[in-house]
């Protein structure tokens, strides 16, 4: 019984990997970061507690995030994939989603190193390059930092 399961499970899990064949570097991207940022987070959790009891909220749900990010990646390369769209416009929808996934795993990839290596100046370097420098270049995101913060001054 157990075997058909294990059959049934590798025939399903070899057809998911060979319809995203064209994503699988970006899914795995995706895989890895989380991966670090699990790990990292872990470790920082044990430095600030000192010991490895795991009982963190954000442990709990780095879970469903990671699945929402699958999920949303997946979704939009097979609603790609259903309106007929070249196979390039749903990898493009796809690689945009993943660098939004890579920046925000990045960024708590390394504010996690920071609590690990308090001090260390190439990683406050990094952090004020991805937290501040970077969000100066990118014209959507510094236009809603500025709408966000007259909206905030608006409600004193």
């Amino acid at each position: 019984m157990w075997s058909n399961i294990v059959k049934y499970l590798v025939f399903v899990a070899g057809c998911v990997l060979t319809y995203f064949e064209p994503i699988n570097f970006l899914l795995l991207l995706v895989i890895v970061l989380f991966g670090l940022d699990f790990v990292t987070g872990v470790l920082k959790s044990r430095k600030k507690c000192g010991h490895w009891t795991l009982r963190s909220k954000k442990l709990r749900w780095s879970f469903v995030k990671m699945f929402v990010y699958m999920f949303v990646i997946a979704c939009t390369f097979f609603i790609a994939k259903m309106m007929q769209l070249s196979e390039v416009t749903g990898i493009a929808a796809a690689k945009v989603e993943v660098w939004c996934v890579v920046y925000i795993e990045g960024l708590s990839i390394v504010e996690n190193l920071l609590v690990l290596f308090p001090g260390d100046r190439f990683l406050m370097f990094i952090h004020f390059l991805l937290s501040v420098e970077f969000l100066k270049y990118v014209p959507v995101l510094s236009n809603f930092l500025k709408e966000k913060g007259e909206d905030d001054d608006a409600d004193q």
